[in-house]
């Protein structure tokens, strides 16, 4: 395994883990409406990064994550509201007792996600850079 198919895993994995995190701590957890197809009825429980496509030296490289759709309304504070005809009572009760409007927006997605792939942005061009210069350097030896 190289250096760049380990980096690449654990940032994978690390990504599943702080969204794990965010979910817990805002209470992002749980749809409202229904089980997935999977049967599944977190969002948490949701997460997955499936299996990198790439070249055999991790020169390309494609990283996909699967999750709840539930999970983007809840990141960019959208969605459904009540069903029409409602008493207009469109707050929801936190496990704290407070009240929260149904469409206030709770980032675990979104926050770290872009500071994370501008990480591995920067590593990647680092490790080609180097991998670059070396085959450089032979071909001058030669």
């Amino acid at each position: 395994m190289t250096d760049r198919q380990k980096y690449i895993e654990a940032w994978n994995e690390t990504m599943v883990r702080i969204w794990q995190d965010r979910i817990l701590k805002l209470g992002v957890y749980e749809s409202p409406r229904r089980k997935n197809r999977s049967g599944e009825a977190h969002l948490y429980d949701s997460l997955r990064f499936l299996p990198v496509q790439h070249d055999d030296k991790y020169m390309e490289l494609t990283l996909s994550h699967q999750f709840l759709t539930y999970g983007m309304y809840q990141d960019r504070g959208t969605g459904r509201e009540k069903a029409k005809g409602n008493p207009g009572d469109i707050g929801m009760y936190r496990k704290d007792g407070k009240v929260r409007s149904i469409r206030e927006r709770r980032p675990w997605f979104s926050t770290k996600y872009y500071a994370s792939v501008m990480n591995l942005k920067e590593y990647m061009a680092e490790s080609i850079g180097k991998e670059f210069v070396g085959v450089i350097s032979d071909a001058w030896q030669n």
